[in-house]
């Protein structure tokens, strides 16, 4: 067998591109260790196991209303809501937490108010937990 490096030319088009005001905006995560492209753990199954109350988004997006998308990362709402919450009150702003499905594949390139009404948390929300979310679903689900 022989081994090779293969380099890709180009970027993958939903790769997040930060503009300044957003690399500005990254600071006040990393201030907080939460630092873009986050990972909780080598496996996404063992820590959800060893935390089967707790709301993990993996590969999460964070947007703000009046900016878009400002960092993404593996969270666990559950015990990190509230430096998040301390965040949005650094930024004097809300943030919402969207599915990586939400936020990438070309998903992001949708109107700001309609990715902001698929959060599934957002800093203006109680403490998320998962019966927290399923509970929110079914409200979601009679309207």
């Amino acid at each position: 067998m022989i081994d090779k490096t293969i380099k890709l030319d180009g970027e993958y088009p939903s790769d997040f591109k930060p503009s300044i005001s957003v690399q500005e905006i990254q600071q006040h995560f990393e201030a907080y260790n939460l630092h873009s492209g986050r990972m909780l753990g080598g496996s996404k199954t063992g820590y959800s196991i060893q935390r089967p109350n707790n709301l993990i988004i993996f590969n999460a997006n964070v947007l703000m209303s009046d900016v878009g998308k400002v960092w993404h990362g593996d969270l666990n709402l559950t015990e990190d809501y509230l430096v998040l919450k301390d965040i949005a009150k650094s930024l004097n702003s809300t943030l919402y937490v969207l599915w990586e499905s939400e936020g990438r594949f070309g998903e992001e390139n949708k109107p700001l108010t309609a990715l902001l009404d698929k959060a599934v948390w957002s800093t203006d929300d109680t403490k998320p937990t998962k019966e927290w979310y399923k509970k929110k679903m079914k409200k979601v689900r009679r309207k």
